[in-house]
């Protein structure tokens, strides 16, 4: 049979490609843990920990549950892990049940590994005898750690130091807070190499060094990160080596601070963050926000003042509601405004490559070819339009249009042979004006008997 592409060939390319976006909805909490072996998981709720017996008390469950408390909020949180050593397990009570700690590690060939240890304990047992027959189920798995008994305590060790280890329990057993020697820094970097899809960041740590380690990360990684502090300094006016303050001062465009009394026991850093991602990026604002669950401050107005002249951040009570304060980075610009240029910046990024890659054959050097280009910059902004991240075309006093961006496209004849050589397109440029939001209104009015 003669084969009918000899009459009609039919050849249909594919200029589809997806290119993947850079996340600006999601949030990261770091933070010392032994609950997996990966750098990063992800929880849609706070009972998730609590099944893997982590405590109330922890600071890691603290900064979920504020995270899920929101409405809106975020529908997941992921956590990222700082390496830990050594980790304590605590017989609670003592009953005839089963008791199974759950560990994890990696194979020589990187394969994750699991085993149950478990102990069925009779009702003559104790606390202790629970936690000494745990031990030794412990140390006839392969897990490469070292399990110790000290009355209802276990101690796991580590074999190697720096090699991770996963541990979750069921029955009456509850996992002890746990602390690292890892830098934040170290942490989030081997956090972003294993996934990228998170663009918010916060610590389960208050240290000092910890957050501003954090924030020194944060500025060259193109994160935006959110703490939260009770240091008394932050809202006195008098101190200068605050958190807040040495945040101004290193000009960090990228960390906001809260103060918030009640931060070691709370997670107003994860409650904000969770209420405002629900937005995109130009659609809010980190000021004037009701958070739920979250205790509000008392401050005095000298307090605020001094709060808001370091570029901190508060919570407070307004007569009978309680909302945010600020919302500024610690180099004072607003941090939706971060957010949304942040955004942009992806949204061309992606349209432009993607008119290059889907372009057929190729984007040729010609008006026409740049064109191509521009109008792929034109999408973004006109999307940035309709998020209210860029202010609309409006008018001024004499009825002239003031348009909420421009676009500068240069002629193929005014761009250089070596340019062109080289096939590299400088000079497009664009500026677009702002939308911003309003915080505050001072109105003027007067009363009279009659309008003249």
């Amino acid at each position: 049979m003669a084969n009918i592409d000899r009459i009609a060939n039919v050849q249909i390319s594919l200029n589809t490609t997806a290119i993947k976006e850079q996340n600006f909805s999601d949030v990261l909490v770091l933070a010392a843990h032994t609950l997996g072996v990966n750098r990063i998981m992800i929880v849609t709720g706070g009972s998730d920990l609590l099944d893997m017996g982590v405590s109330e008390a922890d600071p890691l469950y603290i900064a979920v549950r504020d995270a899920f408390k929101q409405t809106p909020g975020a529908s997941q949180v992921y956590i990222g892990r700082r390496q830990v050593d050594s980790a304590d397990v605590t017989v609670s009570r003592a009953s005839q049940s089963t008791y199974t700690v759950t560990l994890s590690w990696r194979a020589a060939d990187q394969s994750v590994q699991s085993v149950d240890a478990t102990f069925n304990a009779g009702a003559a047992d104790t606390t202790a005898t629970i936690a000494t027959g745990l031990v030794t189920a412990i140390t006839g798995t392969a897990a490469p750690v070292d399990a110790v008994a000290v009355g209802a305590d276990i101690t796991l060790t580590a074999r190697v130091d720096g090699t991770p280890f996963g541990m979750s329990v069921k029955g009456n057993l509850t996992v002890g807070q746990v602390e690292s020697t890892e830098t934040p820094s170290v942490a989030l970097a081997a956090c972003r190499e294993e996934s990228d899809d998170w663009y918010g960041l916060a610590l389960a740590s208050r240290d000092t060094a910890d957050v501003l380690d954090a924030a020194e990360w944060a500025e060259s990684n193109n994160k935006l990160f959110c703490a939260s502090s009770f240091q008394a300094g932050i809202v006195d006016a008098a101190v200068n080596n605050d958190l807040a303050t040495q945040c101004q001062q290193k000009q960090y465009f990228r960390t906001h601070v809260w103060y918030h009394g009640s931060a070691a026991a709370e997670a107003l850093d994860m409650a904000i963050q969770s209420n405002r991602f629900t937005f995109y990026p130009g659609q809010e604002t980190w000021a004037n926000v009701r958070l739920a669950g979250i205790t509000y401050d008392n401050l005095r107005e000298d307090q605020a003042k001094a709060a808001f002249a370091k570029n901190a951040n508060t919570f407070e009570q307004f007569r009978n509601f309680a909302i945010t304060q600020g919302g500024k980075v610690a180099a004072g610009e607003w941090i939706d405004v971060i957010r949304f240029r942040d955004w942009l910046a992806e949204q061309i990024k992606i349209n432009v490559v993607s008119q290059i890659i889907n372009a057929g054959g190729k984007v040729p050097f010609t008006d026409d070819g740049i064109q191509i280009i521009a109008n792929g910059v034109r999408a973004a902004l006109l999307l940035g339009q309709k998020r209210n991240g860029i202010a609309p075309t409006e008018q001024d006093d004499a009825g002239n249009a003031i348009p909420g961006f421009l676009i500068q496209v240069p002629r193929s004849v005014n761009i250089s042979a070596n340019d062109k050589a080289n096939r590299i397109l400088r000079d497009l440029k664009f500026s677009a004006r702002l939308a911003g939001a309003i915080h505050v209104a001072e109105l003027q009015g007067s009363l009279t008997y009659q309008f003249q």
